[in-house]
C-alpha cells in the first residue's frame, strides 16, 4: 500500500461557517469541503484551501449543493490537481476504488447518509446526499479492504473528525446516493460516484531537476514557451476506442514515460508548448503541450479545442497508468459499469440535515476566503483514539 498524506480536517458547519454574498452555505457545501481536503492530501499540504474557498471558486453560490464536476474543475484550474471523475456512465465500482486507494489515490465520494449506522451518521437525523473524503484503506485485500479512513465534513470537528469506516459501510453509503429525489431512485449496489486525485509526485516518480519558474509559477521545460491563450484548455481527442498518452517528457520512445491515459473529452490545462519534442510514429509534428510544471506532456495529435473557449462539460480523467508495483490496477476493466449507461452525469447534494437550531435569518459577514486552515494532519494514535469504530 502506498502512503497517502493526511489532510487537516475541515468542518462544513454551521451554516455560517461559509458565507458568500450573504448566503449561508456551510451545510450545502460538503462536496467543496471534501475536495478541499483532497487537494490538501494530494499536494502534501502545499495547497490547503478552505472548503468555502473551493465553493466560491465554483462561481455557484446558490442555496443548493455542488457536484463533483464543479469542484474537480476548481482543483485542476486553481491548484494543479487533476481529478479522475467517475460519474454517470463512468460510475466506478468499489473494487476499482479500493485498488486506487491502495495505489495512494484518495477520492471524494458521494453517497447518502441514510445508509450510515448511528455512530457514523454525524450530520443530523435526516437522510441526505452527502460527500466525504476517503484518504486511505487498510486490511483485507487489494479489491476489498477491511476499512477506510474517512474525513467527513459533517463531523463536529471536536469529538469526531475522522473515522475508520468499515468498507461495507463505504459501499452502502455510495450505493444509497439518490439520483432522482422525486422517484427516490438510487445509484445502487456495486457503483460509486467518486473523484480520484492523482498520486503526489513524490509517490509517482522522482521529480525532474529544478527549473526556475516564471512570475506566474509556470516552469518552462524542453525549450517550451507559454501557450496562447494562457493557459490553454484543451481536450483529449484519441481515435475511437483508444486513449491519449500523457508523458513525463515530450518523447514517445519509452513506455516508462507514460504517467496517465486520457479518454476522449478529458480536460487538460496546457500552460506551455514546445516545438522541440520527438515525432510520434506516423506524425511529422514535434509540437507538444505541457502542464504548469512541465511534468506532463501530450502530443498535439491527441488534442482538440486548442485555442478554443472554455468548455464546461463532464470531466473524465482515468487513474494513473503507473500504479505501485504491488498494486494491480486494470485501467480498462471498470471504465463503464454494466447497466450504468443511463445514469445522470451530475448529482448535486441536498442541504445536509442538522440537529441544530434552524437558520434564524440573521445576517452575518462574508467569510474570509483566504484565511488559513486551522489545525494539523492527524497521527495514527489520534485516529485510533478519536476516530475508531
Amino acid at each position: 500500500m502506498t502512503n497517502t498524506a493526511r489532510p487537516v480536517f475541515q468542518h462544513q458547519g454551521p451554516a455560517t461557517n461559509c458565507v458568500i454574498g450573504g448566503r449561508k452555505l456551510g451545510w450545502s457545501s460538503c462536496t467543496a469541503y471534501a475536495m478541499a481536503m483532497g487537494i490538501d492530501s494530494a499536494t502534501g499540504g502545499a495547497h490547503r484551501p478552505t472548503g468555502c474557498k473551493i465553493r466560491d471558486l465554483t462561481d455557484d453560490t446558490d442555496d443548493h449543493g455542488t457536484n463533483l464536476r464543479q469542484v474537480a474543475e476548481v482543483a485542476e484550474a486553481h491548484y494543479g490537481v487533476r481529478v479522475s471523475l467517475r460519474t454517470g456512465p463512468n460510475a466506478t465500482t468499489p473494487g476499482f476504488a479500493a485498488r486506487a486507494a491502495n495505489a495512494g489515490r484518495g477520492f471524494v465520494l458521494q453517497g447518502n447518509t441514510g445508509a450510515l449506522p448511528p455512530n457514523l451518521h454525524l450530520g443530523g437525523s435526516g437522510a441526505a446526499n452527502h460527500a466525504v473524503w476517503v484518504n486511505e484503506v487498510r486490511g483485507g485485500t487489494v479489491d476489498k479492504p477491511e476499512r477506510a479512513l474517512v474525513f467527513d465534513p459533517a463531523a463536529d470537528g471536536i469529538h469526531r473528525r475522522w473515522q475508520w469506516w468499515p468498507w461495507d459501510v463505504v459501499r452502502a453509503f455510495a450505493a444509497a446516493l439518490v439520483l432522482d429525489e422525486h422517484t427516490g431512485r438510487t445509484l445502487g449496489a456495486g457503483r460509486m460516484y467518486a473523484g480520484f486525485t492523482q498520486r503526489r509526485q513524490s509517490d509517482a516518480a522522482a521529480a525532474p531537476p529544478p527549473v526556475p519558474a516564471t512570475a506566474d509559477g509556470t516552469v518552462l521545460r524542453f525549450n517550451a514557451t507559454k501557450t496562447t491563450p494562457f493557459p490553454d484548455r484543451v481536450r483529449a481527442d484519441p481515435p475511437k476506442g483508444r486513449r491519449v498518452n500523457v508523458r513525463s517528457r515530450p518523447d514517445p520512445s519509452s513506455p516508462a514515460s507514460i504517467v496517465d491515459m486520457l479518454p476522449a473529452g478529458s480536460l487538460f490545462v496546457a500552460f506551455q508548448r514546445t516545438t522541440a519534442g520527438a515525432k510520434p510514429n506516423g506524425s511529422n509534428s514535434r509540437v507538444w503541450y505541457g502542464n504548469r510544471d512541465g511534468t506532463e506532456w501530450i502530443h498535439e495529435s491527441g488534442l482538440s479545442h486548442i485555442g478554443g473557449p472554455k468548455v464546461m462539460e463532464r470531466e473524465v480523467i482515468p487513474l494513473s497508468a503507473e500504479p505501485p508495483a504491488d498494486t494491480d490496477i486494470d485501467l480498462d476493466a471498470d471504465d463503464i459499469v454494466e447497466g450504468a449507461e443511463d445514469l445522470p452525469d451530475d448529482i448535486r447534494n441536498d442541504v445536509l440535515a442538522t440537529d441544530g437550531p434552524p437558520d434564524d435569518g440573521v445576517s452575518v459577514a462574508d467569510t474570509n476566503l483566504d484565511a488559513p486552515v486551522v489545525g494539523s494532519p492527524p497521527r495514527d494514535d489520534e485516529i485510533d483514539q478519536i476516530g475508531g469504530v
